[in-house]
């Protein structure tokens, strides 16, 4: 019972954030500048919350150097994840994003996973997927900016799981919350760095920063179950349960509250790539 509170939490998170994200960068956040600012707002909250936490554990420095390295990738995951959102279409966007967890599960092989050939014939099966949703309509506004953006956005949630994978092999795969930790203040600190020097009068409005805090308890979220999942329940369970409920459910999203309308086209491109995700992570 705890496992699937824990499960429906976690894709509760997800879904929250990707449409508050998706509100922010296409209403909210005009500039990379504000995009940082309200990021440094979000790990902010969870280097607060992890901080508390760590008052439990110990801390090695293999989690310490790792952590750096996560904090740096996560970092840039959702910074080009949020340009990517103000570029074009979330439900697009998500599929893109969210397909990057091929990463993690073909760096499987490094850890003694079985990658088979069919699993093989679903990432591609996917590619054309993906394909297939590039379809252009009036509704939908597909430029070379935003592929590039999504494309950013796909390698760096990848290695986000390729990070997590390393550390949850590890012998230091209990020092969760001093590994996010670490992530979450150094993901902080980098954002600060990039605005250095930014004009003083940019600000983000009072709704903005609410919207920022509550992205925060969803990231810290997802981060903090998604890390303890992975370490419990198998890989090919957790990823494709989580991830797939999340993006089949954001893309609801995305047509309610977005009016966001998909073609056939794209309809098809989107249901099939939501199915090769899945059918990546269960075959054999």
């Amino acid at each position: 019972m705890t496992t699937v509170f824990l499960i429906a939490t976690s894709i509760a998170s997800i879904v929250l954030q990707n449409c508050l994200f998706n509100n922010a960068c296409k209403t909210k956040l005009k500039t990379a500048k504000h995009i940082n600012s309200f990021n440094m707002i979000v790990y902010s909250v969870c280097t607060l919350i992890f901080g508390l936490l760590l008052l439990k554990e110990k801390l090695s420095v293999f989690t310490i150097l790792l952590g750096l390295i996560f904090g740096v990738v996560t970092m840039l995951s959702n910074f080009y994840k949020m340009i990517a959102l103000s570029n074009g279409p979330m439900h697009i966007t998500l599929l893109i994003t969210t397909s990057s967890m091929i990463i993690p599960t073909m760096s499987g092989i490094f850890f003694g996973e079985v990658f088979s050939a069919a699993k093989l014939c679903m990432v591609f099966l996917l590619i054309v997927f993906i394909y297939l949703s590039f379809q252009k309509s009036s509704e939908t506004k597909i430029n070379k900016k935003w592929i590039f953006y999504s494309a950013l956005a796909f390698i760096f949630q990848g290695t986000v799981g390729v990070l997590q994978k390393i550390h949850q092999s590890s012998v230091h795969k209990t020092e969760i919350s001093g590994f996010l930790f670490i992530s979450f203040i150094c993901a902080m600190v980098f954002c600060f760095l990039r605005n250095k020097g930014v004009d003083k009068t940019i600000s983000l409005s009072k709704l903005t920063v609410f919207i920022g805090f509550i992205c925060g308890g969803c990231t810290f979220g997802m981060n903090y179950i998604n890390l303890k999942l992975s370490g419990s329940l198998p890989s090919q369970l957790v990823f494709p349960l989580i991830n797939g409920s999340a993006l089949i459910l954001s893309s609801i999203m995305s047509v309610i509250l977005f009016k966001e309308k998909l073609l056939k086209r794209q309809a098809i491109g989107l249901m099939g790539g939501i199915l090769s995700l899945i059918a990546i992570c269960f075959v054999h």
